[in-house]
């Protein structure tokens, strides 16, 4: 008799572990952004360092500009006569 049982408990389990879920594929979850992650201010570092960097060359050709169109564009200045 036992054995019996356990043929009966082994058929079914079978039966249900062939028993499956449905063929549609499960909605997958969007990966995380990487700079949401640990790794965001390594992965953003460098970007941030060009910002800086061309903005720096952007007042230094400012002020060069500047002083190019005073030095060659304007009347010169005279010293005062005391």
């Amino acid at each position: 008799m036992r054995n019996y049982v356990t043929i009966g408990l082994m058929t079914a389990s079978l039966v249900l572990a062939a028993c499956g879920g449905s063929d549609e594929p499960e909605a997958k979850e969007e990966p995380m952004k990487v700079e949401d992650s640990v790794f965001g201010p390594l992965v953003t570092t460098p970007q941030k360092v060009e910002d800086r960097t061309e903005a720096a060359a952007d007042l230094y050709r400012k002020n060069m500009n500047e002083r190019l169109e005073s030095d060659e564009g304007a009347p010169r200045e005279e010293p005062a006569e005391d």
